[in-house]
Order: structure tokens, then C-alpha cells, then sequence
């Protein structure tokens, strides 16, 4: 067995949890099961791992692979996204055990509202805020130049003020 395999065994525990977030946002709304696409990225991942040139971190290369499989399977069957309904409980955001108890609804409810963006604006909100990515590591997994990502993240928190403000949360 190579060591680039030997390295990426390792690496695996530790990207699952993080991967499995962002394809449960990314697949919301649709039938498709976040366990299954990546149950076949790191299969793909592990088969072509040799090849890996090391550009971007292991995350950002299986996050692409995911993304791909799942654009496939909205293919196959003709499965548009328009606006999702993500379950709430779905949004896992790392850090709330730091959440303090007064603030759990207030996490409930921008999760809420995130889950009401358009995908356009969700995927680089979730990839940004709830996953921890930078632009250079989204633009390479959107294939979308940095700039168009800042300005898609302008709109997304444009559109979560009114959507924040519409569920009598956030007041200008």
C-alpha cells in the first residue's frame, strides 16, 4: 500500500464530520442521502489518491468529488433546487457547545433562515460561516472567481436580514 494511501486512511475520521455537514446543507431539499455520496467520494478519493497532487488540502479535493457526485444524481434525475427545507436540527454548527443556553433559539432561528436561501447564496454561506472554508478553498470547489463569492455572500446576508427580520428576529 502507497503512503499517499497510508496518509489519506488517517485523514479520513477526521473529515468525515465536517464533509457529512456540508453535504447535508448542500443536499437539502432532495432525496438524495449525504452517507451514500460520500460513502462514493472517498471510494473515488482512495482509488485516485496517488494522482493527488496536493493543490488544495484532501477537504476541498473530496468536497469537489462530493459535489460532482451529487450534481450527477440532480442529473440522473432531473432534480431542481430551488429554494430547500432543510430540516433545522440538519445544521450542525461546530461550535455549539459554546452556545450558551439564551442564545440556542437564536442559533435555531439562523439556521432556519439559512436553510430559506436560495442554493446560489446557501452553499457559499454554509461553506463560509457553518463549515469554516475560506474563498480560495470555496472558489476552487465552486469553480467561481473570489469576487463573485464575496458578492454572493454580500446578497446571502442581505437576504438573511430580511429573512431574519420577516421572522421578527433582527431589526434594522
Amino acid at each position: 500500500m502507497s503512503s499517499n494511501k497510508d496518509d489519506f486512511k488517517k485523514e479520513i475520521p477526521k473529515l468525515y464530520p465536517r464533509l457529512h455537514r456540508a453535504m447535508t446543507a448542500y443536499l437539502s431539499g432532495s432525496n438524495v442521502d449525504p452517507d451514500d455520496i460520500l460513502q462514493e467520494a472517498f471510494l473515488k478519493a482512495y482509488k485516485s489518491v496517488d494522482n493527488f497532487e496536493g493543490r488544495s488540502g484532501y477537504y476541498t479535493w473530496i468536497y469537489s468529488i462530493a459535489r460532482n457526485l451529487c450534481i450527477d444524481e440532480f442529473r440522473k434525475h432531473k432534480f431542481e433546487k430551488k429554494r430547500s427545507s432543510v430540516p433545522v436540527e440538519e445544521f450542525e454548527i461546530e461550535s455549539d457547545d459554546f452556545v450558551s443556553k439564551d442564545r440556542k433559539e437564536e442559533v435555531l432561528l439562523l439556521r432556519k433562515a439559512i436553510s430559506e436561501l436560495p442554493e446560489i447564496l446557501k452553499s457559499v454561506v454554509v461553506m463560509k460561516t457553518i463549515d469554516g472554508m475560506s474563498y480560495p478553498e470555496i472558489s476552487e470547489v465552486l469553480e467561481v472567481n473570489e469576487q463573485t463569492l464575496k458578492n454572493r455572500m454580500f446578497r446571502a446576508r442581505k437576504e438573511l436580514a430580511g429573512i431574519l427580520k420577516r421572522m421578527g428576529v433582527y431589526e434594522q
